[in-house]
This record gives C-alpha cells, structure tokens and sequence, in this order.
C-alpha cells in the first residue's frame, strides 16, 4: 500500500544505468545481475523519511532495471538501492551528500536537472598537436594543501577553487595541458553493506572501536590519498570542494584553465571487474558534460578499443601504457567508406623512456646509443609521453639526493614502493649542506629537465621539480595525505633559478620547430651542399663514437623556417671529465653562438655570446649545451 505522499511511479525501459531529470519525473537505472530481491530507496532530505521501490519484473529489461517516478522535486530527495540484504549507492552517482537521520549519518545520491547551470561553455577550448603539449602531473589536494601555496580565500587550500589560483603561475612556466589524479569519489572496499541506518551505524561504531583498541605498531586502515580504486565515477570529490558544490567548482576551474589555453586531463582507474561499457560511459561523460580535453586510461584494457575509436571522443587526449595500434588503426566495417579511424589523438605512456635517461645521466655504460635513438625517435601518426619523474616514484630532488626508498612512514617496514629507481645520490644519501654535493645535484636536475624537455615527443613534468619539492625519499606515498605528499612551494635561492631555469628551457622548445617535429628526420651524410635534417658528430665532426664506454655525442638539427636554414646543436656529456666534440662546417655567413650550458648555475645567458672557435666545442663534464647559428648580417 502506498503512503498518501509517496511518489508514483511506473517502468521506464531506461537504455543506460545511471538517472535522468525530466520536467515531471525522474527515471532510476540500474544493473542487477541474480538479485532475489532489489530496488529504489528514496529520501526526502526534509525529514530523512525514505519510500522503498521494489524492481518486479515489469521494470526490468535483461539485467537493467529502471523506474520512473513521478510526484518528486529532485532537489528535495536523495536515493539509494538496495540489493538482496544491503544497500549501496548508484555508481553512476554525480554528488554523493550525507544525510542525517535517527538511525545515524548515511550517503545519499543527488539528482540533477538536464538544464543544470553548473554545465560549462567550451569556450576557449583550443587543443594543440602532440609536439606542441606540455603536460604537468599533479594531485588536485596535494598541489595546494600546503601553508606554503600561497592560495588565499577561506578553505580554498587543497581544492579545484586553490588549483584555479595557480593557473596563471602554470601559464607563466610554459605549460599547455594538466594531468590530474583521480578526482572522483571513491567506492567504500567492497564488503556487505548494512541495509537499514542503524545497522550501518553500528557498523561504525563497531570499525571505530576496532580501530582504537589496535596494538602499538599494528597496521591501520590508511587514506588512500591519491585516489585509487573504484569510483564513483561521475561524481567530483566532495573534499576538494571549498564550497560544498563540488560540481560546479570543478565546472569552473575546467573552464579557468581552458580560458588560459591549458588542457585538462583525468586519470580514470578501472579495476579489472568494471565492465568495459562502464569505462566508456564515464569518458563520454566527461567530455560532453564538463569538456574534458583527455583522459588517462590506468588498469586493464578492457574497453580500450571502443573508447580509441568513438568518433565522439576522437578529439580528446587519450593516454595509455601500451596502445595496439594495429589493431585500433583498422578500417571501419561499419563505413568503409570512411576509411581507417585516426589515432592521431592516442599516446603511449611508458617508463621506458624514463628509464634508459636515468641510466645514461648517472653514467651508465652502454646507454649511449639507445638514448640517442629514442632522444630523436619521432611518432608520426600518434603521440608519445616522455618524462623522467611521475607521481609513482622519487621527484627529481629525491632521484639526485638517495640511492635507496625510504618509505617508513607508510607504515610497510619499507617493503612498500619500487626497489629498481636508477638514482644516485651524488655522494651523500639524503639531504646535504657539502657545496660541491649540492652544485652536481643541481647541475643533475638540470640535465635531466634539459633532456627531457628537449626529447622529441611531449614531455611532462612533475608538479613541483622545477622549484625542488622533495617527499624525503619516500617514493611511494600513496597514503601520505599530509606535507610529505603535498608540494611544499617554499623556495629557497636554488629552487628559484631552477624554476627560472625551467621556464626559459619550455620556451627554447617552443622557439625551435626542429625541437618538436611531427615527421622523422631525413639523415644525410655532409655530402650534400647543404647540411641534413639531423647528423650525428664526436670528437670529430661526423665521426659520433657511440661504442659502449662512451658518454658523449653531438646532435645537429636543421631548421627549415624563414628564408634561409638556421641550426642547433644539442651537445651531451655525462662523463666525469670534460670532452671536446668537433662542429661541423657551417655555411657562409653562419656562426655557433651558446644559448644554454647546464654546467653553469644561471644555464641562459642574456646574450648569446659567439664561440671563440667555430671547429670545436669544450663541453663540460656531466652538461648539456645547446648552440644555434642563423644566418647574420
């Protein structure tokens, strides 16, 4: 029997799980897979009284049920589901709430109206070609909790409002897109959940009680700070909000940033068992309903192929460990006529390219010639990512200053985190006041932001190494929702030239074509009249030696732009001495002139001065120097 005000309703046959608002009802979908019994639970958000609707058989349609309800105000309710002997929420949920009543505090689902103001214009949305990105990694909490950030404005710290305060500080520094980690809710662990209100609360109580009388030394439950595992997928995190609206404050730092030409991209985690129509309704969602320029696919591959290919998508970044090419660049069976999908807007994103530059900075032998060959790789039909530091792993303090994890903090005896980090510490473990220590860390960073930002391909940096942000060797704080794991934006006197350092380095890039090309070279042997695309020099000019104790090479480029040709010269030594590298003839009229030395603590002079000879190049030990020579006057 139904209660007097209780709401109406009848079935939907909804074609996708998730809510939608009409002018006079509201219809619920969900999937059910073998439940005896489930259905509705709504809530009026008055007085917490709740209306349970069962789903009979004349609301189902295979194994997704839907109802439509009439006779409610979607901003007066919240709404749960029950299953069997537990209730949960929808996980196409867009605003998780917690709702009061006598029984405890439960969540509850909020409903949202198609014609929703917090919806953003695309305005200013401009995306750019792979070789032209630069992305920044970064944690929406972490980048702004610290007392250090400087963010105004009352519990702006540590939210999308505080990460909108920072935009014009990344414009600054010369980046074009952000990499965020996850922002959306996260699922409870996966467990019976309670069916009534008091059931949960005493399941509460009961976790709290446990909890307090744990033994010295015994594991804790940990905050899973950077937001790992099933979500809610639809709904932006409640806690980085600084005023109680999530969704529309994320709304607006996405359009701040695309205001300022910068790309925003999500990290999306699906665990194995999240169904492969899951993940691609979730992309769809974020694209179309707050204009997300990317995402980045983490966990299996399930699904991957029908994200890659949604014509729907095929503007939006997508980013993924390994892409199968072969088998996404296919022609189309349904429109052959259409011919073969692009894949222009997928990149892969590995650690191999972080890996072989570690190795080949520290000095490894051996490493030479692999890193040459991938420093120049160019993809031409899609992207690739490089980086040297990620948010799993050492920052690019911590990768010059331990050799070794120390992860104590995280509560694992150590045994957390990577092992294999390919990091030396330049003498000394840990921090160190020793001047000549301090200077090779430096003139390290350096290098190992020069040759990133300088690779063909897009770089990407970690929020904070360019200003020397350092988590103490912890290379795993997952769990560290606190100043280990937030950027600490103190700067001392190195970390401000090593931002200034940072910034001129992006703006070299983005000076010289030759440094972010869209085709491979075309190699030549300083035959022809006029100098090749690229070419490869040692001790002497054309003759490179890249046997496997040699540390040391010299890359030519030529720039095809203007009237005449113009030349840079990518000079590399991570030898422990000094090495001279011979330069090729130029053409009349030309002259090498410096434009950076990673060897000097101030690496950009102001005014390029030209080589005193024009044969040969001293390159100091552990440095990379870059020249240009344009045609003078």
């Amino acid at each position: 029997m139904r209660d007097s005000d209780s709401p109406m309703t009848s079935p939907a046959y909804a074609l996708l799980p998730g809510t939608i608002v009409q002018s006079d009802s509201v219809i619920f979908s969900a999937v059910f897979h073998d439940a005896a019994e489930c259905g509705l639970i709504l809530y009026r958000l008055s007085d917490a009284k709740l209306f349970r609707i069962p789903f009979t058989d004349e609301f189902r349609f295979g194994d997704l049920c839907s109802v439509s309800v009439r006779g409610i105000k979607p901003s007066e309710w919240g709404y749960r589901y029950y299953r069997d002997d537990f209730t949960f929420l929808d996980p196409y949920v867009r605003e998780i709430r917690k709702l009061k009543t006598k029984e405890g505090e439960i969540e509850v689902g909020m409903l949202f109206p198609r014609d929703e103001t917090v919806l953003p214009a695309c305005r200013s949305r401009k995306l750019s070609p792979w070789q032209d990105k630069v992305i920044c990694c970064l944690h929406v909490k972490g980048y702004t909790a610290s007392r250090t950030s400087g963010v105004t404005g009352r519990g702006a710290r540590g939210t999308y409002a505080g990460l909108t305060q920072k935009i014009p500080y990344l414009k600054e520094l010369g980046i074009t897109a952000v990499e965020l980690l996850p922002i959306y809710e996260l699922r409870p662990p996966v467990r019976r959940q309670p069916r009534t209100a008091s059931a949960a609360a005493a399941a509460a109580a009961e976790t709290v009680a446990k909890s307090s009388a744990a033994a010295p030394g015994e594991t804790k439950e940990k905050t899973n700070y950077w937001g790992f595992g099933e979500g809610y997928y639809c709904a932006p995190k409640r806690s980085f909000s600084s005023t109680g609206d999530p969704q529309k404050e994320f709304a607006d730092m996405v359009c701040a940033f695309h205001d300022a030409g910068i790309e925003v991209y999500l990290q999306l985690y699906f665990p194995d068992h999240v169904p492969p129509q899951t993940r691609h309704d979730v992309a769809r969602f974020y694209a179309t309903r707050y204009c997300i320029d990317g995402f980045h696919l983490k966990g299996s591959d399930a699904g991957l192929s029908a994200i890659a290919n949604d014509p729907l998508l095929a503007d939006r970044a997508i980013l993924y460990y390994d892409f199968p090419y072969q088998e996404l660049h296919r022609e189309s069976p349904e429109y052959p006529e259409a011919g073969k999908p692009s894949v222009a807007h997928l990149a892969s994103f590995n650690d191999s390219y972080r890996d072989l530059l570690r190795r080949f900075v520290k000095g490894d032998d051996e490493t030479l010639r692999d890193f040459i060959r991938e420093f120049i790789s160019v993809s031409e039909d899609h992207g690739r990512v490089r980086y040297v530091t990620n948010y799993e792993g050492f920052t690019l303090a911590d990768l010059v200053s331990y050799n070794w994890k120390h992860n104590e903090a995280n509560g694992e005896e150590n045994r957390d985190g990577a092992d294999r980090n390919l990091s030396w510490n330049c003498g000394v473990e840990g921090k160190s006041r020793k001047k000549e220590i301090t200077a090779l860390r430096l003139r390290q960073m350096r290098n190992f932001l020069a040759l990133t930002v300088l690779a063909q391909g897009t770089p990407m940096l970690l929020a904070g190494d360019e200003f020397l942000n350092s988590q103490d060797g912890n290379n795993n704080p997952w769990c560290q929702d606190n100043e280990t794991g937030y950027v600490n934006w103190h700067k001392s006197a190195d970390a401000l030239k090593m931002q200034e350092f940072t910034k001129q380095l992006l703006a070299l890039r983005q000076s010289h074509a030759a440094l972010r090309r869209s085709k491979t070279f075309a190699f030549g042997s300083g035959q022809d009249a006029a100098l090749p695309e690229i070419s490869f020099h040692g001790k002497e000019a054309w003759k490179p030696d890249f046997g496997s104790r040699s540390h040391c090479a010299g890359i030519l480029l030529r720039e095809d732009q203007g009237e005449a040709p113009s030349y840079l010269f990518v000079a590399v030594n991570m030898y422990w001495q000094r090495e001279e590298l011979g330069l090729p003839m130029l053409p009349q009229g030309y002259v090498w002139r410096t434009v950076m030395d990673t060897f000097l603590p101030e690496p950009f002079p102001a005014e390029p001065a030209p080589l005193t000879q024009q044969q040969h190049v001293l390159v100091r030990e552990r440095s990379v120097q870059v020249l240009t020579a344009c045609k003078e006057a």
